[in-house]
């Protein structure tokens, strides 16, 4: 009898586990700039064993700038870089909205037909984009999961709306912290011109610690691919795996979890593909 009532409270505790796992994550990656306005993208995480029936949801980024007044939201009738699958068909077209008088920006996903459901990996969302009033400056964007004026994010499975945290929170911005606005200053050529070659540029600082920018050409719209490797040819981390749209990028890998020693950056796009070294020193 002991038994039995230990193996239906042992069920019990990992069914509740079970529902109060996380089902969704959401994080900032990839800032750039994108006809002269600074844009970054806005995925989402399924882990393993969940699936998101994307309802419709309004992700709600705080938004604030050092110093004050060094970019504006700028609102988009329809989203740069969409989710084909959530901006067409059973989905008018994903927008984002200045919210709070201008405290906050919010990426807006209006579901009109059968959900598109999303398994488990990543999938880029859309992309947040900011007018730059002074490029000295930076922008901190951070997810509301609480309830402070005009309220926390809300995301829907199908018609049932998810909690933050129980079942969806935010993962750190990439790169943390205030993020720059003028990164893509002293790039070859003029900024808001698309590149007409693919080109990966050596990183800088090299030698660093712990952190170094990583900047590279797309000329066309095509799957990018930038991952770290160590010496002996095996993969530390992935920093991009994505569609992208023409441009010229920056990324910024924080090493401060890895061992000092000499690293493999490596950029793939369409049939291009190129390597460079650098040095980790701490």
């Amino acid at each position: 009898m002991k038994k039995i009532l230990l193996t239906i409270l042992l069920a019990f505790i990992i069914t509740g586990v079970g529902e109060s796992q996380v089902k969704v994550r959401f994080k900032l990656q990839n800032p750039h700039l994108e006809g002269g306005l600074w844009a970054i993208d806005v995925v989402a995480i399924v882990p393993a064993g969940q699936q998101w029936r994307v309802g419709s949801s309004n992700l709600r980024y705080n938004f604030t700038t050092s110093p004050v007044g060094a970019a504006t939201i700028n609102p988009d009738a329809t989203v740069s870089g969409a989710n084909v699958n959530l901006n067409s068909g059973n989905y008018s077209n994903m927008t984002t909205t200045s919210i709070g008088g201008g405290t906050a920006i919010s990426l807006n996903i209006a579901r009109l037909g059968a959900c598109y459901v999303m398994t488990p990996g990543t999938y880029v969302l859309g992309r947040l984009r900011f007018n730059r009033i002074d490029t000295t400056g930076c922008i901190t964007l951070s997810l509301r999961t609480t309830t402070p004026s005009p309220g926390f994010s809300v995301v829907q499975d199908s018609i049932t709306q998810w909690f933050a945290p129980s079942d969806f929170d935010s993962l750190v911005s990439a790169p943390a912290g205030c993020i720059r606005l003028d990164f893509l200053t002293g790039l070859a050529g003029n900024e808001t011109e698309l590149p007409t070659v693919f080109k990966l540029y050596n990183n800088y600082p090299n030698p660093f610690n712990p952190s170094t920018s990583i900047k590279y050409d797309v000329p066309r719209n095509t799957f990018v691919n930038l991952s770290i490797y160590d010496i002996l040819g095996r993969l530390v981390t992935n920093l991009v795996s994505q569609d992208m749209t023409a441009g010229r990028y920056d990324v910024t890998w924080d090493a401060k979890n890895y061992a000092s020693g000499t690293y493999i950056y490596k950029l793939e796009a369409g049939d291009f593909s190129d390597v460079k070294k650098m040095i980790l020193v701490k």
